[in-house]
């Protein structure tokens, strides 16, 4: 049906799949057709829990399970995926999102089938939720502000840089490689708060409460995020803005995407200096505080439009950084 509305109204439709075999996914489908202008040709479904022949539904056929997901999405040149599972088969959501990441396909979760205490997250997370002009808008305001602020702040970013330099041996900034916006890597620039060479022995870890390889004026910049003002030109270079998930190492990412349904979907935007999640969680210290975080980045970017959100994560970093209570 879809394919014949490509041909008459000389659109370009997406060869798509619906994963998913339940009531939803039919009604999914049914929406789809009732409006052509969404743009999915749905070639058919794919059934987690195996594959049944003959299946069907409105004569759209049931194309496999997911031990040939693979070979579906390379036959038939789908693009997209709608993910749509009951609750028998949301177990199959993490390897769905693994997949689908692996094959570079398209996907989006129109359905609450994360876990219960994802139950909050409206559904259709993985929609884009900002538009060119938004990101236009976003991208003067971030530049603007850096701008004056790297100006207003210069005499206290010297002087940092003596004091780091005073301490410590080693170099006064230190860079580290991070997953960006739509996941590229860059570095993170920030004033080097602990020792040179800090995980030479240990290898990527996290940082801890009381920390020894802290230094004295590092644990004073930690506490007044005076650590974090470097990134002011990860801004202006365009790695980063204001306000957005915080950007994590690929180290510890690539461990998390593995066990954690949707945490890519964090770098829909740009990373942030500051965040939802930053300020209501706090620091990783243990996997909960990392789910935690993904559920406060999804909240995040479902309502990043809203203005009322993001003075509410200004307002909260403010207080942080005045009550001395970053770590």
């Amino acid at each position: 049906m879809l394919t014949s509305l490509a041909y008459t109204d000389n659109r370009v439709f997406k060869n798509t799949v619906i994963i998913g075999w339940n009531v939803e996914a039919a009604g999914l489908y049914d929406r789809i057709i009732s409006a052509p202008a969404l743009g999915y040709n749905v070639r058919g479904f794919i059934n987690p829990n195996g594959f049944e022949e003959k299946s069907h539904y409105k004569n759209v056929p049931v194309l496999g399970d997911l031990k040939g997901f693979k070979d579906i999405i390379e036959r038939l040149d789908i693009s997209h995926c709608l993910i749509v599972l009951s609750p028998s088969e949301k177990q199959y959501l993490s390897a769905i999102v693994k997949e689908c990441n692996r094959l570079s396909i398209d996907y989006r979760v129109v359905s609450d089938t994360f876990e219960d205490q994802y139950a909050h997250i409206i559904r259709d997370v993985i929609k884009d939720v900002m538009h060119p002009q938004d990101f236009g808008f976003r991208r003067i305001f971030d530049c603007t502000v850096a701008s004056l602020m790297l100006l207003m702040l210069l005499p206290l970013l010297l002087f940092t840089a003596v004091l780091i330099k005073l301490e410590s041996k080693g170099p006064v900034f230190y860079s580290q490689q991070r997953y960006g916006w739509n996941g590229r890597i860059f570095a993170v620039h920030k004033f080097r708060s602990m020792v040179q060479d800090a995980e030479q022995k240990s290898g990527p870890v996290w940082a801890q409460k009381s920390d020894p390889r802290i230094t004295k004026i590092g644990r004073l910049m930690r506490k007044t995020r005076i650590d974090e003002l470097p990134q002011l030109i990860n801004i202006l270079k365009g790695d980063m803005s204001f306000i957005g998930p915080r950007p994590e190492r690929p180290f510890f990412a690539d461990t998390f995407k593995t066990q954690i349904p949707l945490y890519m979907n964090r770098l829909k935007v740009r990373p942030g200096i500051t965040g939802l999640a930053q300020v209501t969680v706090g620091y990783d210290e243990t996997f909960e505080d990392v789910k935690d975080k993904v559920r406060k980045d999804l909240e995040y970017i479902q309502f990043a439009k809203k203005w009322s959100m993001n003075l509410f994560i200004i307002a909260k970093t403010v207080k942080t950084v005045f009550a001395l209570e970053g770590q």
